[in-house]
């Protein structure tokens, strides 16, 4: 049963003037998902993500939540966000709980054993009560956080969530926020510019350039490995001359290169299990099979041809 879609957006658009910062954007975000925007710097990843909470207008498309379009019913739509804009927004002479404290008072059903609740989940039990003038730059991250979840959003949005984190603290946040998305269903929208923690973190992510939707690639299963992709895959033998031989004879217009020990052969996924039969026949002995899948980082200097990373 495919996943119902917590963030729906249609040909989103953003000029100022005669330059197009958003082009046209449209993709389906469903719940349960840790969806990633990246892109070069100036693509409009900031820009995307401040539309869709309403911080700037649009100038055409529509953003809609869980069904509810931003534009109509704001308030509705909003009271099922929980959002993190470039950096939290904290009164620096209040302490981190006073902070957390002001912001219930503005939501509904938050109380007393909510708040020890986030406080606990982001880390800050031992700080809560200093005043966050005082805090670290990733520590009023981790106060961002609280505050972005004490209403239990159905959707959190973060722009740059491990500016500031150590990398314990980024590995904290990443399993936090995949729990949320699989335990409670939470759709979590990232965008950072650190590509080896979108690839631990994201089940997918959107690819954004010039304004524009470039492609959106699943992470989690590897990038590109669908049926009708080829991918590299490493054949580990006992006679890499051999298995090229076997692989070419009975397999035509097959690739197959020998790397040390190693048959490595471009195909779609459904090839390798004949490529693997037709070498055991041929008395071949092989020890491993290895898809070789590219990283986030190959996958996104070769889209975008080089560009660097930002916002």
């Amino acid at each position: 049963m495919p996943q119902q879609a917590a963030v729906q957006i249609r040909h989103l658009t953003k000029a100022i003037g005669k330059k197009t910062i958003v082009d046209d954007l449209s993709f389906d975000i469903p719940e349960g998902e840790v969806f990633g925007f990246l892109g070069p710097n100036g693509a409009g990843k900031t820009t995307t993500i401040r539309m869709m909470v309403g911080l700037i207008t649009k100038t055409r498309g529509k953003v809609f939540v869980y069904g509810t379009d931003v534009d109509k019913d704001f308030r509705a739509a909003m009271n099922r966000v929980g959002a993190i804009v470039e950096n939290p927004e904290l009164y620096k002479f209040l302490t981190g709980y006073q902070n957390l404290k002001h912001f219930a008072r503005m939501s509904t059903g938050v109380g007393e054993e909510r708040i020890r609740e986030v406080v606990k989940l982001v880390g800050l039990e031992q700080r809560i009560h200093d005043k966050v003038k005082t805090y670290s730059l990733g520590m009023r991250q981790r106060l961002g956080l609280a505050q972005a979840l004490l209403r239990k959003p159905d959707v959190l949005i973060l722009d740059e969530p491990t500016n500031g984190l150590d990398p314990a603290g980024i590995r904290e946040l990443r399993d936090h926020l995949r729990t949320l998305a699989k335990r409670d269903g939470v759709a979590v929208i990232v965008s950072s510019h650190l590509l080896s923690e979108m690839e631990l973190m994201c089940d997918r992510v959107a690819i954004i350039q010039s304004g524009k939707l470039v492609d959106v690639r699943t992470i989690r299963n590897g990038l590109g490995a669908d049926e009708d992709t080829e991918q590299t895959t490493e054949i580990q033998v006992d006679d890499g001359e051999a298995a090229v031989a076997v692989i070419r004879a009975d397999h035509a217009g097959v690739s197959a290169q020998l790397q040390e020990s190693a048959v490595v052969v471009s195909v779609t996924r459904d090839k390798v299990p004949e490529i693997v039969r037709s070498l055991v026949v041929a008395g071949i002995k092989i020890y491993a099979v290895n898809s070789v899948n590219k990283s986030l980082e190959d996958t996104f200097l070769e889209i975008t041809g080089g560009g660097s990373i930002g916002v």
